[in-house]
This record gives C-alpha cells, sequence and structure tokens, in this order.
C-alpha cells in the first residue's frame, strides 16, 4: 500500500460495491455520492431518454486519496491562499500551490477496493471504449456548473482507463476551480469528486443544444450548435460549429449559419431537417423535466439520438413568472431605470431595499399626482419588483413618450440605453391599449393639478434662475434644516414604516426646495448649454470644454481624497493586516492625527461606502474594514495623490475657460460666461440627491440593525443580516406580534431573488417578457471594442475586472473594468491608469469621477465584462472611444 494512504485517517471500510454503481440504477443515491453529473444522467435515463449506458465512480472511491490531500501542507497552503483575492502575485502563487497539490495526487496509487472497481469495469468494457467524465457534488447545479473547469476523457481503453481517472481527479484541483469558487462564494475545501465512465457512442454527429438562446437570452428560442464526430472540440471552442436558432413556440428557424467545421465539409450542414426537429423536441422535454432552462450534449450515430449530459443553464437572467407572457403572446418590454442613475449596482438588490426605493417612488409620483393608489403589479401597471430589482413596463409608457426624445434625455447619464430607446421596434413593444389613467386625455386634465403641487419646485428654479444669491441663502438654509430634522427622528417606539416616511418626507422638501432646482440650473443651464455654445466637429473646443467641465469642489472628489489622505497617515505596514488595524482603531491605539482624520472622515462620509444604495451591504460608519480595505489598496498606489490631481484641473478648468471664451463670437462669449457660472454656482449639489439619501439611509440601516440584534438574541433571527430580506410591514408586524415566525415568512420569500442572486451578477438595461435582452449593435473593428468617449487621454495597461468592489484591489497602472460604479467605487479609481464602464453616460458618476482625476475613460461598452478578462493588455483612447486589445486573456 502507498505510504500516503497508510498514513491517512481512518475511513470506514467500504467495498466495491459503493463505490461504483451502474448508471441505470432504481436507487435513490445522493449527490455528495454520484455528483451533478451523474445525478442528472441517471434522470435521463428513468426518464426515458436515449442515455449510453455505463457506470458511477462514486466519491467513495476516491475517499482515500481526498483524505490523505486534505491531511496535505499542499493542501494547507492553497486554502491559505484562497482567502486572497486572486490579483497578479497572488494568482500566480495561488496556482503554484494548486500545482504542487496536483503532483502529489498524480503519485497516489489504488488501494484494493479501488483496483477491483477499475478492473471490474474494465472487463465490462471488454474491446469498447468510454468516455471517463468527472462529476463533482459541486457540478452541474442550478447555482455554480463549472463548466469546462473538470476533465473529460475521451477514447479510453479498458487499460487506459486507470490513467484516465486519475487524470479527471486531478482537474478537480485546478486552479481555475478554486477561482471560480472564489467568484462564487463557495468554500474551498477538499473537493469530492465522483466520474461517469460510459461506452463511448460513435458519432456521426455531435455538439450542444440550448433550451434558451444564451445569445439573447430569449425563452422562446433553442439554440443549437453541431459539428462533424466527437463533440469535444465543439465543446472546447476549437471548431466554429453549424448554429441554428428554432423558435419553440412555431418551430420556425430563425437563424441557421454554417461553420468551418474545423474545415471538415464546411459548405454542408451537419444536421438535416429531420434530425434537428427531433433535437430540439427532446431538448424541450429534458427542459420539461427539469423545470428549468437546459444545456444538453447530444450526439447521433448511424441515425439514433444519444444524449451524452444535461445541466442546468447557469448563465441566464431569469424572470418572475408574474412578469412574464405566455409563449406567442405579445409581449411586454420592461427597462431597469436605476443602473446608471439612482441605485447604480448592477446585481440583485435586497427586497427591504426594493421595498424603500418604491416608498420612494410612490412619495415622488403622489407629490406630482396627489393622492392615489399605485399598483405595483409591474406586468399589469407602470412599475414594482421584478424579483430583485425595480422594473418599468415600457409597453405601457410607449403611448405617451417619444423614445427619440426620450433618447437623448436620457444619453447624459447612460449612452446603451439611450441607444436601446432610439432603435426600439415600438410596434412590436407597444401595448395594444393604454391603461386608463395613462390616457392623454385623462393626463392632460390633470395638467392644472400637477402644475399647482409642483409649484414649489417651479418657483425654487425661477429663484435659482433670477435671483442667484437668494436662492443659495435658501439652499443653505433647507440643507441645515435637514440635518436638524434627522437627528430629532430617534423615537424607537416609531413604527418603522412611519419613522421611514418622515424621514424621505423631509428629504422631499429639500429636493423641491434645495438640490432638484440646483441640479436643473447645474445641468442645464450649465453643462448642456456649454454643449450648444461650442463647435462638435472641432477637437479643439470638445476638449476645452471638457476641461470646464472638470475640477470641481464635489462630495465624492472630497471623499476619494480624504480617504487617500487617511492611507498616508500611518507606515504602509500598517495596512497589511486590516482585521489588526480595524481592532486598534476600535481601541483607539492609533496615532491621534489619524484618529482625528478618521473621526472627521466618519462625521462627513460614514453612510456612504461601495455600494452604498443598498440597505444590506455595510457602510464606512459601522464597519470601518471596508474604508480600511480601500487604504491599504491606496496605500500600496506610491505616488499617486488624488487631491493634487484635482488642484490642477481646477487650475487647467480656468484656463479652458479662458481660451474657449477667445476662439468664440462676442454674443456665445456672454452665453459662454452664463453657462461657466451656473456650472460653478450648482456643480456641489451634483452629488447632493445621493448623499441625502445614504444620509437617511444610515439612520434607517441603524434601527434595522438594532431590531436585528434583539431579534436574533430572541431566537426569532438566526443573522442579523436576514432582516434585510423582509419587508417593512413585515417589520411592523414582527413588532406588534412578537409570536409571528420570521424564519417562516424568510423561508416562504424571496425564492426568486436568491436564485437571482446565485446566476445574475449583471441585470441587463431591458428584457422583455420572454427573456430576451435588448442590447444597440455597435459597429467595431476587429480587435476592438467602441463606446463614448467622456475622459480624453491614452493608456495601455492590463485589464483589472470587477464585478464588484470587494473583488479584488487596483494596481497603479490597471486599466478598470466594471459593469456599473456608484460613489464608494472612487477610491478605486486613483490607482486605475484608465477606466471602460459597460454602462455609463457623460454624467454619470464613473465619467465624473474619471474626469476629475485625469483618468481616460470610455463608457456604454455592450457586453465590456464578457469581452475582456483580467490581465490582456489594452489600448485606451478616451478620446475617440476605442478599446484596442494587444493580448489574449491570460490563463
Amino acid at each position: 500500500m502507498n505510504d500516503d494512504i497508510a498514513e491517512s485517517k481512518p475511513r470506514m471500510a467500504h467495498g466495491p460495491h459503493e463505490m461504483m454503481v451502474p448508471l441505470r440504477t432504481d436507487s435513490d443515491l445522493p449527490l455528495a455520492l454520484i455528483g451533478g453529473k451523474a445525478a442528472s444522467l441517471v434522470r435521463l435515463a428513468r426518464a426515458g431518454f436515449p442515455v449510453p449506458d455505463g457506470w458511477l465512480v462514486t466519491s467513495e472511491f476516491f475517499g482515500p486519496w481526498t483524505d490523505v490531500l486534505g491531511e496535505s501542507a499542499e493542501w494547507r497552503e492553497v486554502c491559505s491562499l484562497a482567502g486572497v483575492a486572486p490579483a497578479s502575485e497572488g494568482r500566480a502563487r495561488l496556482s503554484a500551490a494548486c500545482e504542487a497539490v496536483k503532483t502529489r495526487a498524480r503519485a497516489l496509487v489504488l488501494d484494493g477496493h479501488q483496483r477491483r472497481v477499475v478492473d471490474e469495469i474494465a472487463a465490462a468494457l471488454g474491446d469498447g471504449v468510454c468516455a471517463v467524465r468527472s462529476s463533482s457534488p459541486e457540478e452541474d447545479l442550478a447555482e455554480a456548473s463549472f463548466a469546462g473547469l473538470y476533465e473529460t476523457v475521451l477514447g479510453v481503453t479498458g487499460c487506459a482507463l486507470e490513467d484516465a481517472i486519475r487524470h479527471c481527479f486531478v482537474s478537480c484541483l485546478d486552479v481555475r476551480v478554486v477561482i471560480y469558487k472564489q467568484q462564487r462564494h463557495l468554500p474551498v475545501e477538499v473537493p469530492g469528486m465522483a466520474l461517469v465512465v460510459q461506452q463511448q457512442v460513435a458519432s456521426d454527429v455531435s455538439g450542444v443544444a440550448f433550451s434558451i438562446n444564451p445569445l439573447t437570452n430569449d425563452f422562446d428560442e433553442v439554440l443549437v450548435n453541431a459539428s462533424w464526430g466527437l463533440g469535444e472540440a465543439l465543446v472546447s471552442g476549437k471548431v466554429v460549429p453549424d448554429r441554428w436558432v428554432v423558435n419553440k413556440v412555431t418551430s420556425a428557424t430563425v437563424e441557421c449559419r454554417p461553420g468551418t467545421k474545423g474545415h471538415d465539409r464546411p459548405g454542408e450542414l451537419c444536421l438535416d431537417d429531420h434530425q434537428l426537429t427531433r433535437l430540439v423536441e427532446t431538448v424541450c422535454a429534458v427542459e420539461s423535466l427539469y423545470g428549468e432552462p437546459v444545456d444538453v450534449e447530444w450526439a447521433f450515430a448511424a441515425g439514433t439520438l444519444h444524449l451524452l449530459q444535461a445541466r442546468l443553464v447557469t448563465a441566464y437572467v431569469p424572470l418572475p413568472a408574474a412578469m412574464q407572457t405566455a409563449p406567442g403572446e405579445r409581449r411586454l418590454l420592461y427597462i431597469d431605470p436605476s443602473l446608471a442613475d439612482g441605485i447604480t449596482i448592477s446585481g440583485a438588490v435586497s427586497p427591504l431595499t426594493n421595498d424603500l426605493m418604491l416608498l420612494l417612488s410612490d412619495l415622488i409620483v403622489k407629490y406630482i399626482v396627489g393622492d392615489v393608489t399605485l399598483d405595483h403589479d409591474v406586468k399589469h401597471g407602470v412599475y414594482g419588483v421584478g424579483g430583485a430589482r425595480i422594473y418599468l413596463n415600457m409597453s405601457h409608457l410607449l403611448h405617451l413618450i417619444d423614445v427619440k426624445k426620450f433618447a437623448d434625455d436620457r444619453r447624459v447619464l447612460d449612452t446603451t440605453l439611450a441607444d436601446i430607446y432610439e432603435n426600439l421596434d415600438v410596434d412590436r413593444y407597444r401595448s395594444e391599449r393604454p391603461l386608463p389613467y395613462l390616457r392623454k386625455a385623462r393626463l392632460l386634465r390633470a395638467v392644472p393639478g400637477i402644475l399647482w403641487r409642483v409649484r414649489g419646485l417651479l418657483m425654487a428654479i425661477a429663484k435659482a434662475t433670477f435671483r442667484s444669491k437668494a436662492f443659495h441663502e435658501q439652499y443653505r438654509e433647507t440643507h441645515a434644516a435637514l440635518e436638524r430634522h434627522l437627528d430629532m427622528h430617534r423615537h424607537a417606539s416609531m413604527p418603522m414604516s412611519e419613522f421611514v416616511g418622515r424621514l424621505y418626507g423631509h428629504l422631499g422638501t429639500v429636493a423641491e426646495m434645495a438640490t432638484t432646482p440646483a441640479l436643473v440650473m447645474h445641468i442645464r443651464g450649465g453643462v448642456r448649454a456649454l454643449d450648444r455654445l461650442i463647435d462638435s466637429t472641432s477637437d479643439e473646443q470638445r476638449r476645452l470644454a471638457e476641461a470646464i467641465k472638470s475640477g470641481a469642489d464635489d462630495l465624492v472628489f472630497e471623499m476619494g481624497i480624504a480617504l487617500h489622505h487617511l492611507s498616508t497617515l500611518l507606515p504602509a505596514e500598517a495596512f497589511e493586516d486590516v482585521d489588526t488595524l480595524e481592532r486598534s482603531l476600535v481601541a483607539r491605539r492609533l496615532p491621534q492625527e489619524f484618529l482625528a482624520a478618521w473621526d472627521r472622515f466618519v462625521a462627513r462620509f460614514g453612510c456612504r461606502g461601495p455600494l452604498e444604495m443598498d440597505l444590506a451591504y455595510p457602510k464606512y460608519g459601522d464597519d470601518p474594514r471596508v474604508a480600511l480595505r480601500q487604504m491599504a489598496m491606496l496605500a500600496r498606489g506610491g505616488t499617486i495623490d488624488p487631491g493634487q490631481i484635482h488642484k490642477r484641473q481646477a487650475r487647467e478648468r480656468q484656463t479652458a475657460y479662458a481660451a474657449l471664451a477667445r476662439l468664440l463670437p462676442p454674443k456665445k462669449r456672454r452665453r459662454l460666461k452664463r453657462a461657466y457660472r451656473n456650472i460653478l454656482d450648482f456643480e456641489a449639489a451634483r452629488e447632493m440627491p445621493k448623499h441625502h439619501i445614504t444620509m437617511v439611509n444610515m439612520r434607517i440601516r441603524t434601527r434595522l440593525l438594532t431590531r436585528a440584534d434583539r431579534w436574533v438574541e430572541d431566537d426569532r433571527l438566526d443573522r442579523r443580516e436576514d432582516i434585510f430580506e423582509l419587508r417593512f410591514e413585515d417589520i411592523d408586524r414582527a413588532e406588534q406580534d412578537p409570536g409571528l415566525d420570521l424564519r417562516e415568512l424568510l423561508a416562504s420569500r424571496n425564492r426568486f431573488y436568491r436564485k437571482a442572486r446565485a446566476l445574475v451578477r449583471h441585470f441587463p438595461h431591458a428584457i422583455d417578457s420572454r427573456g430576451r435582452i435588448l442590447r444597440p449593435e455597435r459597429p467595431h473593428e476587429p480587435g476592438e471594442l467602441r463606446g463614448l468617449a467622456v475622459s480624453p487621454g491614452r493608456v495601455k495597461g492590463p485589464v483589472k475586472l470587477l464585478h464588484d468592489p470587494f473583488e479584488k484591489d487596483v494596481e497603479p497602472g490597471d486599466v478598470l473594468v466594471a459593469h456599473t460604479t456608484d460613489p464608494g467605487w472612487t477610491p478605486l479609481f486613483i490607482n486605475a491608469g484608465a477606466v471602460l464602464l459597460e454602462v455609463g453616460g457623460e454624467l454619470q458618476h464613473g465619467a465624473l469621477v474619471a474626469r476629475e482625476y485625469g483618468k481616460p475613460c470610455v463608457v456604454g461598452i455592450v457586453n465590456l465584462t464578457r469581452s475582456l478578462s483580467d490581465g490582456q493588455m489594452v489600448e485606451v483612447d478616451g478620446d475617440a472611444g476605442v478599446v484596442r486589445i494587444l493580448s489574449e486573456p491570460t490563463s
């Protein structure tokens, strides 16, 4: 016996019959024993689908090996490194540690029981060949597929079976598997492994079929990829297959695109109409069996269809059943309005935050329209929660709005959404009849009442326009009054809903009398007025206009500068252990200069933080680690000083104004002076609406967590964070009724939210009621990406792709790539050499911060986060809006 196995911890004695079972079995085998892929094949076979026969090598077979590896120094090194974000040298060390474990694994030998299993399968195989496929218990699940990470070996003979089994086992130790687990927030522990040893089909044609179109997310389309022979080359991306898209409702072929198929009969389609129809029908039947979208590997051999595996699709955007229309019905179009503005979070938003945003939306509507009862059924109304996001039902609004004009209005914040509106097939998506309360005649009758209700806002805008000094005095007084009111509402006995309503009521007064008029003046009287004055064909005038828009005194930039300043007040080595540093900060055992600066920072920005609009995420003021982690990253940034950058931008702004004035004729020069004054006078208001919301939300969050801690202590909740999966009415009921079962409430609610949180990193701008995602088409040359240029300059650097601001550090010179950003991302911009965003426009947060820090920035790049990977070298041209890809992704 191998020495490693002799030293392993004692295990239960299991014979070969527990290490291997036939694929066609009547036993209910646990997932931990046979793995996801094998469980799926057993399910298909039981349902009568044509699955090749074979054997399941269970996780008990690999138990002696995983015992040895789990106690090894090599695996302990992997586990210690797996807790560190895989950036640059950290990823290299993790890769080396995984290779060391794989080397150890390759040296392990079979014990007596394992040997008998291999011999029994080899004997049954005879002169035939088999396919050996991994079947990890973690693989092919609804939340994580691990697709392409575990190995399959084809054409295996009996004498080569042991080597194939070992090869597949070793693949579960690969660094790609560990990183995938990190990204999915799965525990990195000694992996369980099982295998499927399946009779290999002598395929004439093989491929992969999806019961949902993965290119468009359309629920009513099947996508089929096919090539000659075995399917391994197709699955690994080595050949360009034939491709069909088939409508499941009408059975019509939507698209048929021949592929080169490895230059094997490229002019001939490898499936005929009968085979295609049979395959599509079978895939739809598998989808019905699973109740979820599936992808199926299949093969035709001598005219017979075989299913080689099926798994749930884990890379799609689900839609709640309540938002869907039936297949074949007229579709509705839903818009997510808060990717570039408002929440500015691209992932799932906590149920309590969505409840809060609905409350805020209701307050705004009631302010404008009056005391109305609003229907939050997004399918039959105008807006509501769709599982994990708030959506607008654009189909009902298309009776009212001119989408071309709407596109122009949105472009400064979200160029991608503007392009979707501009190219929208209105006739396809407009509902057949307008909602009764959205009929034009009824709305026209409501106009006088609306104007009366918003008279305070109109008067404030007029004051800002014609009596600037008086307005600024009103602005300051209103802001001071808000802070006084926020400090007054601390009554613990007040029901949560009433508490929230009162706070947001005060916020509404500030929006009406101060921030909204100031924003109107800044954007329409300043930024847009400036854009109308310049010659858009003149590179020089455009450059000067951009410089005038930069150098602003803005709360967000002040926050980034303050964080950077804090990072300079301690030696760099103090940030190497953030947990220890946090304990020292809480105990006030740090230099007085740092503590004083920290206190000022928390007093000013304690309500802010990454993903700050979601109540569920910690803020700087209630979790110092959030700020300390960002400071640690900045401490490694070397000589980059955002304060000095900002001062330079402010100086260059004055110079640019003078230079542009000289280029314009006298009449335009006077209008430039007004626009410039409006930009300077009102730019501080640009961030104030969101800052005020975060101030209010911080007080709400603090009170929520106080209640949650009490409910955890009373054994009504398992974790304090669970409170964010409730709604405000639930919290009020729970306060009044101590017998209300909160655990049962959580278990019965939010299933879709949890599913969406597991599946979707970034929700789309527009999705219809059959799941189809609308994206604009942007022409571009091979090897480049195009978007909107929002901050000038040209930089080359390695890509650093972040799906959330906590994922990894941005090192000096990295090209920061993200879906969307909120103000809490600001410190990450400081080290970045350039910034690329999938969502955004000229006035979206990311563009503003990039300009202020002098970083080249391109936004609105469709499919950006799927097009680039960490480590790729790119050149960012922030003048032309072009990203040139200089290298392929690193493995």
